[in-house]
């Protein structure tokens, strides 16, 4: 490919994703916009459809507040009430017969009777239709309408039998036929069992009077608790109870419920998207500003794409006369301090340090040489050492001395392990290191300290840390031992579920508590006691290499002995090429 193909390849693509950036950015940014100013005009003319929903609420309130109200005025009128009790206990005619009597007993003084209360409380009332009282058995009922011709259709349809059936509705507010009927229970005052019923048939439309024509596109409702529809100015669809949430788009509009009331009727408005008015507009607005500011990002990355893309090129092409061997090729520095101007500098720099190194080359050959020789001198030395402890050893043993022996020959064997330059060991090996400084522990103080140990023999290739224990064994010589008798000491390995707990206790003189807090401060602080080989650096050799979980802990009583334990990570490889292998660094 050649670098004027090359060239144009990088700038288109450049200015390819520059612009798709641009794009998405600019689309995203104008998409939320218009979510959030369209989410603002609905919310705006919801809040205005609830305002009527909620005056609705009140009309059905007042109407029902107006029924309670009557049977009060009945309840505070113990005559009223006496001619209550006698029209729900008597047929009509032995009800009229009862009243005439009453009349001439009072020789022509006037009393309230029920008739006359019923048919005047609500003259009023244009939106009344009718008021019905029904004995609790259903046995006796008195109609008494006020609005014939709205009354006589809905007895032709129903009949007297369905509309005492309705009566038994447990819901207050409910709907027969075209009318909204509110019912109010009447209770005999002196046992408070219930007389009867009384009904009011009220014509719905006065709901309708009450939703302004601005807004008698959409759809407005009011339903009771069992969810019948008492009212609606426009067939209301089926919804299901998960859709009903304030907001809910449905088809094309949006769900609107008001709060249900002590009565148990609540109000559903449903909005046409075509009354949300201006969003068309909105979106048609931000559609244009989108495309200008598409189109804008576009020429600013066009020429922003071309410029560093020939930026690009000059360093290409200064590589080339570098491919060729042109070493002395120079590229021109921009003024910009940018990474393509590091670049040029950084390139620059190489070309004037490219001989430089051709010529070093051979002295970095010598030097590796010498670096070779010295690693092999590095391997002898340690070689004569031990050839050298072992031959005084030879000699001690020769002249007799068998304890200064022994002494040479467990520093030997103290030395190789040492010596041994990898992190990982086995537990056998480190298990083995500790017998061979008590050994020479023993041969030091002259006296035999009992060594117990008590582990399966799998645990044994269990990974370990170098130079865990010893520490622990040299402490034991330093506090814990009696010079007058014997002091044992006793290590233990036991696996629990995903960690191995190493465990080193003796029957020495313990810790005092003084020491022992001084000792667990020393544990939970960062930097307690750094650079002392001892319980502290083992607890954080341990956290460092495995996590803060792990670590080291200690209890001890004065006199009685005292016991450290390690907890480091269980692992099912436990063989010594995982040691050497994995655990080598």
């Amino acid at each position: 490919m050649s670098a004027h193909k090359l060239k144009r390849r990088i700038f288109q693509r450049m200015l390819l994703i520059f612009s798709l950036t641009s794009l998405f950015t600019v689309g995203l940014l104008l998409f939320f916009i218009s979510k959030y100013y369209t989410n603002i005009k609905v919310d705006a003319v919801l809040q205005e459809t609830k305002t009527v929903s909620e005056s609705q609420l009140v009309a059905v309130g007042r109407k029902e507040a107006a029924l309670v109200a009557m049977t009060q005025e009945i309840y505070k009128n113990s005559e009223l009430m006496n001619d209550v009790q006698v029209a729900m206990t008597h047929d009509y005619a032995d009800y009229i017969r009862q009243n005439i009597d009453n009349y001439y007993e009072k020789q022509g003084f006037y009393s309230v009777d029920l008739q006359s209360f019923l048919r005047s409380y609500f003259t009023y009332d244009d939106d009344v239709i009718a008021v019905q009282l029904v004995s609790a058995d259903k046995e006796f009922t008195y109609t008494f309408p006020t609005n014939y011709g709205k009354w006589q259709p809905i007895y032709e349809k129903y009949g007297e039998q369905k509309l005492l059936q309705s009566a038994s509705k447990k819901e207050n507010v409910f709907r027969v036929g075209s009318s909204v009927v509110f019912k109010q229970i009447i209770n005999d005052p002196s046992t408070l069992q219930p007389l009867g019923t009384v009904l009011m048939y009220a014509d719905p439309e006065f709901l309708g009077e009450l939703i302004p024509k601005a807004k008698s596109a959409s759809t407005f409702a009011v339903l009771n608790r069992v969810k019948t529809v008492l009212y609606s100015n426009h067939s209301l669809p089926d919804i299901t109870s998960a859709n009903i949430e304030n907001g809910y788009r449905y088809d094309s509009g949006y769900i609107q419920t008001t709060e249900e009331q002590a009565s148990g009727v609540f109000g559903q408005v449903i909005v046409p998207e075509n009354q949300i008015g201006g969003i068309p507009v909105l979106q048609w607005t931000l559609f244009g500003i989108g495309v200008i500011l598409v189109l804008i990002s576009i020429a600013i990355n066009f020429f922003i794409s071309r410029r560093y893309s020939n930026r690009i090129q000059v360093i290409i092409d200064g590589m080339d006369q570098m491919e060729k061997g042109e070493l002395h090729a120079k590229l021109p520095v921009d003024e910009r301090e940018d990474e393509l101007t590091l670049i040029s500098q950084s390139f620059n720099k190489m070309g004037d340090s490219l001989n430089d190194y051709i010529k070093q080359v051979y002295t970095l050959e010598i030097e590796e040489q010498k670096a070779q020789l010295k690693a092999l001198q590095g391997q002898v030395e340690p070689h004569f050492l031990y050839n050298s402890l072992e031959a005084i050893r030879m000699h001690a043993r020769l002249e007799g001395a068998k304890v200064t022996s022994n002494m040479i020959y467990h520093l030997s064997t103290l030395l190789r392990y040492t010596a041994d330059n990898i992190e990982m060991v086995t537990l056998a090996d480190e298990v083995n290191y500790v017998r061979q400084y008590l050994q020479f522990m023993e041969l030091r103080y002259q006296q035999e300290v009992p060594f117990f140990l008590e582990v399966e023999e799998p645990l044994l290739e269990h990974p370990f840390l170098k130079f865990t224990l010893q520490p622990l064994v040299e402490n034991f010589f330093k506090y814990a031992r009696h010079e007058e008798k014997r002091t044992s000491l006793t290590f233990s390995v036991k696996r629990l579920d995903d960690i191995l707990e190493v465990k080193m206790r003796d029957d020495g003189r313990g810790i005092s508590a003084d020491k022992m807090r001084q000792i667990k401060k020393d544990l939970a602080s960062e930097k307690g006691e750094q650079g002392r080989i001892g319980l502290v650096n083992i607890h954080r050799r341990i956290q460092l290499y495995f996590g803060e979980q792990y670590g080291l802990t200690i209890t001890s009583i004065k006199g009685q002995g005292t016991e450290v334990m390690l907890c480091v990570p269980y692992t099912s490889e436990g063989r010594r090429n995982y040691v050497e292998n994995a655990f080598s660094r």
